[in-house]
């Protein structure tokens, strides 16, 4: 039997892959299973003890750079673990699996803090610009379940931060603002507000942190590059329309969608596309961006410059590899904008020039040949 150790390498071995990409169905077992897989194989995606064992791992062969707090457990008992590393004073916030059956985003940032710790001058330059709190496993509970959300409440951890009136008032002026209709007041009252014990922990961990950057990785479906018959397989997004933030923040974030962009769309297999409109102020990227309230009703005074990173559906073994690769290269290339200042000279006005996610692809009919794992 492989161990956890031999299982990731074995996964970050299948980088360089055929230009083959198998189309993904939209179903109760993910948003990425293709068709016919009524039962995921989750072999290519690590558990959330070999998560653990891997932070730990790092931790070991670090030399002390690295350290791994567990800052709670999860509704069901399991380690809630940041990994911390890095003395700059820019400070950069990862995480990835806030919903439990969008699996690469544990498996992309361990890859990215695997090179942070092995001591190359590249990483050692790095950390001394950018001090990183990285969280490979947001939702420990819905991973070992596979299901998008949280095992004691059903939540989505994902719509379970802090709106308070302030963010509400703002939301409708936004939406009256763009001619719809504003929300009703029953609509405040029912939002969640850090029900779950990995929200509150982890909005604990954020408000001491303070990250001037966020970077989020998740799954979507299977999508086309807009009108075209190409194939969406990276995504950059805000969840918050401009109007909720401000310029710094607004302009800030579209930078690093541009340069997460351009990183990516290298790669001879990956389309790029810009998620489509968004304004969910309940999300833990748009409360960290908006200052929204903590579990008790307490601020941590500060806003973030947050943005995500969604990848296309298939989970086999032909696909992981580019995917887990596609969002390492899009960290590495806002990082080091970041360590270096180039951020700041990114036209933020590129980010319109990304192209739209277009329709769903929901059948094989598009890419007959490409549906087998």
């Amino acid at each position: 039997m492989r161990t956890p150790r031999r299982r990731y390498l074995t996964l970050m071995a299948a980088l360089l892959l055929a230009p083959t990409i198998a189309p993904g169905l939209a179903n109760a077992n993910g948003p990425f299973v293709p068709p016919g897989q009524e039962t995921v194989n989750r072999s290519s995606m690590l558990s959330a003890a070999e998560v653990s064992a891997e932070l730990r791992s790092l931790a070991a062969r670090s030399k002390g750079a690295l350290r791994v707090e567990e800052i709670g457990r999860s509704g069901q008992g399991r380690p809630l673990e940041v990994a911390y590393i890095g003395t700059g004073s820019t400070r950069v916030w990862i995480q990835g699996r806030i919903h439990g059956n969008e699996p690469y985003g544990a498996e992309a940032s361990l890859d990215f803090l695997k090179t942070l710790v092995s001591g190359g001058k590249h990483a050692r330059d790095v950390l001394k610009q950018i001090s990183f709190a990285i969280i490979p496993l947001y939702n420990p509970d819905g991973s070992e379940a596979f299901r998008r959300q949280d095992s004691i409440n059903n939540i989505d951890l994902n719509r379970d931060w802090g709106v308070d009136r302030r963010i509400f008032d703002q939301l409708n002026a936004v939406r009256v603002s763009l001619g719809q209709a504003p929300l009703p007041e029953r609509n405040f009252t029912s939002y969640t507000r850090h029900r779950a014990v990995e929200s509150q922990a982890f909005w604990y961990a954020w408000a001491s942190f303070k990250p001037h950057h966020i970077i989020d990785l998740h799954h979507q479906g299977t999508y086309y590059v807009g009108d075209t018959d190409e194939m969406t397989t990276f995504s950059v997004g805000i969840s918050l329309d401009p109007g909720m933030l401000t310029t710094d923040q607004w302009n800030t974030t579209r930078r690093m969608g541009v340069v997460a962009a351009d990183a990516a769309g290298k790669s001879g297999v990956v389309n790029v596309t810009r998620y489509p409109y968004l304004n969910v102020p309940e999300g833990v990227t748009s409360a960290s961006m908006l200052n929204g309230p903590g579990p008790q009703g307490e601020y941590a005074n500060w806003r973030s410059n947050a943005m995500f990173f969604e990848s296309r559906g298939g989970i086999g073994q032909k696909s992981s590899g580019y995917i887990i690769k596609q969002n390492v290269n899009g960290l590495w290339a806002i990082v080091d904008a970041m360590s270096d200042g180039s951020l700041a000279s990114v036209d933020a006005s590129r980010w319109d020039n990304i192209p739209p996610r277009g329709a769903t692809i929901t059948t094989c009919d598009k890419f007959p040949n490409q549906c087998d794992f």
